[in-house]
């Protein structure tokens, strides 16, 4: 019975405390939570004990940007860069494929002239071969 007597006047003493400090304006309204004194679970629990002064009121911002105003003109030069962009396109891949049709060109030359070169070679030598038989005979 003596620990409750003790635990109500420790009550009635926060309370009289709260209420006279309410009185003399000393404390503000988050001084006067008596759960202040719990830690916070919340991100923003760091502020709880920032002062007003602390606090900076937002700075005026100015932005200054031009919005372009298009019209015909621009939209006819856009369509224009786009037609000569087209073109360009179609006309480097012409020029590309002309290329590599000249490369295979080439290439099929290059093995018709070794093969016949070959061939040459072949038949130098069945002459040759031929000759030798001959005088062997």
């Amino acid at each position: 019975m003596n620990v409750v007597k003790k635990i109500l006047l420790l009550h009635l003493l926060f309370a009289c405390q709260q209420i006279l400090f309410a009185r003399s304006s000393k404390a503000r309204k988050e001084e006067m939570n008596p759960l202040n004194f719990l830690p916070s679970s919340s991100l923003l629990y760091p502020l709880d004990f920032q002062q007003n002064w602390q606090a900076s009121e937002p700075i005026p911002l100015e932005i200054h940007y031009d919005v372009p105003a298009y019209g015909y003109k621009d939209l006819l030069m856009t369509l224009e860069y786009q037609n000569d962009l087209e073109h360009y396109d179609k006309e480097r891949g012409e020029v590309k494929r002309r290329i590599i049709e000249e490369q295979k060109r080439l290439e099929e030359n290059l093995w018709r002239k070794i093969h016949l070169l070959k061939m040459k070679e072949k038949n130098l030598q069945n002459r040759n071969f031929l000759r030798a038989r001959k005088d062997q005979i």
